[in-house]
């Protein structure tokens, strides 16, 4: 188990924010963040809890704390918060600075830019030290129905048609569910559907790992090509294969699907992704 130390003076908002993060998406087996400071504020600042509880993550109960000697002695890194001179330093400890603004008291929108900084260097550091999650993706089980369709339903994505079976699937991360996936499967055809990955979770390749899965079982069962909706991915689908493409390439049991006559509005782009010798085969 490796500690990582997040300090900056007050403990109140970027640390807290830092310390947050790490633990949301680092592998707790192999990695845990804490938050220090060396002046410590009396709570966390409100606009900071404020946006961490939009992504899931709530430091209301957080307290500030006093970066002592054995907090220090515990930990294998600090990272201090771009607090320039008056940033905390520990002698022998290896430190990396991050150059991020002070939170307190700047407006929501540019907290949440702030949230979004942090998350971005939180992510990069896991990565480049080998801490993140192990994400299991299996198929989507009875019991984790409510889930998912809580799940949808929290980012705005129709739950019509979603269940057990089929090219329904799920990732988790230490038994907790962070995303789903579906292919409903139409001919020699696939629907892409009900991508989700809960806030948290998000920009560290859950969303990847599931269009992967979803890619190759479509593939092994035969299908030749998938299409999918999008009003707001088309530049992640594209990395992922797919291209854009009118309605009206669709096959006709593609275009006759919930999604295609109702779910999604006239404005959502079609995209599609030929599988193996996909575009041969249905020519």
């Amino acid at each position: 188990m490796t500690t990582v130390l997040f300090a900056c003076v007050h403990n109140a908002g970027r640390s807290q924010m830092a310390a947050a993060w790490f633990n949301a998406l680092s592998d707790p087996a192999r990695a845990r963040g804490l938050s220090a400071g060396t002046a410590p504020g009396s709570q966390v600042h409100p606009e900071v809890v404020e946006v961490m509880r939009e992504v899931g993550i709530d430091l209301a109960s957080q307290q500030p704390r006093f970066l002592s000697e054995a907090l220090a002695r515990g930990a294998a890194l600090l990272v201090t918060m771009g607090c320039g001179e008056v940033c905390p330093v520990v002698p022998g400890l290896r430190r990396l600075d991050w150059p991020l603004e002070d939170p307190k008291g700047k407006p929501l929108a540019r907290v949440r830019e702030i949230r979004g900084e942090v998350r971005d260097h939180v992510v990069k550091l896991i990565a480049e030290q080998g801490w993140a999650r192990a994400v299991d993706i299996q198929p989507l089980g009875e019991a984790e129905l409510p889930a998912v369709r809580a799940l949808l339903e929290q980012h705005q994505l129709p739950t019509q048609g979603v269940g057990p079976g089929g090219g329904f699937y799920v990732a988790r991360v230490n038994d907790h569910l962070i995303g789903s996936i579906g292919v409903e499967h139409h001919g020699e055809a696939g629907l892409l559907r009900s991508l989700v990955v809960e806030a948290a979770q998000q920009k560290t390749g859950v969303a990847s790992a599931l269009v992967q899965r979803a890619v190759a079982d479509a593939a092994q069962v035969g299908l030749k090509a998938l299409y999918l909706l999008t009003t707001t991915a088309p530049d992640f689908f594209e990395k992922q294969g797919f291209a854009r493409c009118a309605r009206t390439e669709a096959p006709p049991g593609i275009k006759d699907s919930w999604e295609f006559q109702t779910g999604c509005p006239d404005a959502a782009i079609c995209m599609r992704r030929w599988l193996s010798a996909g575009r041969a085969a249905m020519a």
